[in-house]
């Protein structure tokens, strides 16, 4: 399989806003020096400074296994539990 596409999407509970920010410089840094990784960037919404959204591309299948296997992974989706009103994940093939 071909170069893989992620939008992560992860609307936060408010009181929890200044930790989030601390472990997404962390998740974004880790990410960024893995293997398969092509791009990794975080965004905020403009009206809801709640929501984020990760966009991700990815050399392969394997490629985004691995970086779900990583602790830097590991240890956000841990301090993640609890704190994450919303999150919906797509992954996705570029068809254009």
């Amino acid at each position: 399989m071909s170069k893989l596409n992620i939008v992560a999407i992860f609307t936060i509970k408010p009181e929890f806003s200044a930790e989030f920010k601390v472990e997404f410089k962390k998740i974004v840094e880790g990410s960024r020096k893995e293997k398969g990784c092509i791009q990794y960037d975080l965004n905020q919404d403009v009206k809801d400074p709640n929501t984020y959204i990760f966009t991700e591309s990815w050399e392969s299948k394997l490629a985004i296994e691995q970086h779900n296997a990583e602790p830097h992974y590991k240890e956000f989706a841990k301090f993640a539990e609890g704190k994450v009103a919303k999150k919906v994940v797509h992954i996705m093939t570029q068809i254009i």
